[in-house]
């Protein structure tokens, strides 16, 4: 009777601790990261009744009573609800954030143990805010550690342009507060390197001929001009010449009624089969074959005329002249008997040359803006009926300009061949341009994620610029990608990594100690002579090769609701209340046979 008083009081003090804990955890159904408790129950001793039949295959334990085995943690990850927080994060998967009460305190986690200058604490509760010295921190004005690249200093963001570096900083162990100052200006960045990508089609674009062949003081450039590929000019509608379907130019001259009749092709068999593929072959076709002179049409003063054409000229005799064929036809070089007597001259229709132009805002150590500007002209056709094949080619000149008035910062311009394979493969080496005193590095062939084409079937354009320097920028807003990595957006289009939120886990997360707030701390214990964290050492997030974290991902503005489920915690509210009134049932029950025994003396 007495044992059954005893066990049935046990019973009712085991279940009022379950219910208090179950109670505990519907109070807290709907607080932030909150981790439920389950409380688990253990017999509290028993002995063994040698003395009832000790030979029997049947048990003979007696067990007495029942306590409180543990209130254990359950790890299960909570919901996810979006949030407006600029700082809130939830972390989804196995382990915690970490924070501390010491704004200049460290937290190094190493492969046999950790080192701390101050107590730190983990939680669930990503609800981060920013303090009046642009400390992230809780709730409870703890402060958020993680890794911090060291790039803001005095209230100015820095950057180093060096991805490398930042992702072996970004894998460090030594966690300390992340500090984002509200009022942040990003540093200006000199631009040392350009990367370009672009689509040059011949067809889609052209300028005069005199922005190529024409030097500054408008005189010609000869060694350019014999050399251009007649088939990579244009006429005056903007259309190529085309020489697949324009090839021929044919030459009747008549002196003292004796006619010889020409006829020059575009090919590459050279000129002694009348073929012609530069300025220079015609011209020597012209002068070999005609005795006429084929060169640049000249003003008065004979300088080369603008806009840039062809003339045909008479320095020998008297002839009558008839000029044909679908190439001459397209140039503007046609006539039929033509009076031709010696210095006069025919001029062709202006010429054109394919061509684009592109420009890239670039900066100097201040952050003022320049132009890098490129100006691209056809100077070869491609041809994959040779052996080996003929590539396309351009003359490209780059310089560096003001942006108001464009005048040119750069000495003079550097100049450059490109080409494209059979295959559309662009060949291009890389330049230095002088940039007030630096060095930059430009390169046409491929930017980030494109690479330079020639493709027919798309108008020339630039696909994409990427540069190094920036302009002077503020802080716009706070960006946190699913390894916890802090970006920070600038007015000045940058987005650059300051850091990253700290993640530590644990092996035996039941290990941890609940100090409230919503935040667990480490805890140790003697275990066999030996004095041991019950959680086993903190585990870094993330890996140190590549910096992925390992054990989940930090989900930016959004919150994770308490693991609480509501309808097994009233269940098992239910159960427990059953289980505190039938051992209340039992004590009551032991009561009266108690008082029965000793009413037997009456």
């Amino acid at each position: 009777m007495n044992d059954t008083i005893l066990n049935s009081y046990s019973g009712i003090k085991t279940h009022q601790f379950g219910l208090d804990s179950i109670a505990n955890n519907i109070a807290n159904i709907n607080t932030t990261g909150y981790k439920e408790n389950i409380p688990e129950f253990k017999s509290l001793f028993a002995t063994h009744l040698d003395s009832l039949n000790a030979s029997s295959i049947t048990s003979n334990d007696r067990n007495f009573g029942a306590s409180g085995a543990s209130n254990a943690i359950s790890n299960k990850d909570g919901n996810y609800h979006q949030s407006d927080g600029e700082f809130d994060m939830a972390y989804q998967g196995k382990g915690w954030f970490v924070v501390g009460p010491n704004k200049q305190g460290s937290f190094k986690i190493q492969e046999d143990g950790y080192e701390q200058t101050q107590p730190n604490y983990f939680t669930r509760n990503g609800s981060f805010g920013r303090d009046g010295d642009g400390y992230l921190v809780n709730s409870s004005g703890y402060y958020v550690y993680g890794i911090n690249l060291g790039k803001i200093k005095n209230g100015v963001f820095t950057a180093n342009n060096d991805t490398d570096k930042d992702i072996q900083e970004l894998t460090s162990s030594t966690l300390t507060p992340l500090n984002i100052p509200q009022e942040l200006k990003f540093q200006p960045v000199l631009t040392s390197k350009v990367d370009i990508s672009i689509n040059l089609n011949p067809k889609s674009g052209f300028k005069n001929a005199q922005d190529f062949f024409l030097d500054s003081e408008g005189e010609l450039l000869q060694d350019r001009w014999d050399k251009q590929d007649i088939n990579a000019l244009a006429d005056n509608n903007n259309e190529p010449l085309d020489t697949s379907l324009h090839k021929t130019i044919t030459i009747a001259i008549t002196k003292n009624k004796q006619t010889q009749n020409f006829e020059f092709t575009y090919g590459t068999q050279g000129t002694d089969h009348n073929e012609f593929t530069t300025i220079k072959d015609l011209q020597t076709l012209f002068k070999d074959k005609t005795g006429l002179d084929l060169e640049v049409a000249k003003d008065e003063n004979g300088k080369p005329k603008t806009p840039l054409s062809l003339r045909i000229t008479n320095n020998s005799e008297d002839m009558d002249l008839s000029l044909g064929g679908s190439l001459a036809k397209k140039l503007g070089l046609q006539g039929q008997d033509m009076p031709f007597k010696k210095g006069s001259y025919q001029d062709s229709n202006p010429i054109k040359i394919p061509a684009y132009s592109t420009s890239v805002e670039i900066y100097d150590k201040d952050g003022k803006k320049f132009l890098l500007q490129s100006d691209y002209f056809l100077t070869t056709t491609d041809n994959t009926n040779q052996t080996p094949p003929i590539h396309q080619k351009w003359e490209v000149q780059s310089a560096i300009y003001e942006p108001k008035d464009h005048d040119m910062l750069s000495k003079a311009p550097i100049w450059q061949t490109i080409e494209f394979d059979p295959d559309g493969k662009i060949i291009a080496q890389p330049i230095t341009l002088d940039f007030k005193g630096n060095t930059l590095e430009y390169s046409l062939s491929k930017s980030k994620d494109y690479t330079s084409t020639n493709h027919p079937y798309q108008d020339s354009k630039l696909k994409e610029a990427t540069q190094d320097g920036r302009p002077e920028g503020s802080l716009q807003e706070v960006r946190v990608d699913d390894n916890g990595i802090i970006y920070l957006a600038f007015s000045n289009g940058a987005i650059e990594p300051m850091g990253r939120v700290g993640i530590a886990a644990f092996i035996n997360d039941q290990g941890l100690k609940k100090i409230g707030g919503n935040l667990f701390e480490m805890a140790s214990s003697t275990i066999n002579g030996e004095n041991k964290l019950l959680s086993g050492n903190p585990l870094l997030g993330w890996n140190q090769e590549d910096g992925q974290l390992k054990f989940g991902k930090v989900m930016h503005k959004y919150l994770e609701t308490s693991n609480v489920d509501v309808g097994d915690a009233l269940t098992n509210l239910i159960l427990m209340q059953r289980g505190y009134s039938m051992n209340a049932k039992a004590f009551s029950t032991g009561d009266e046979l108690i008082k029965e025994a000793i009413n037997l003396k009456k």
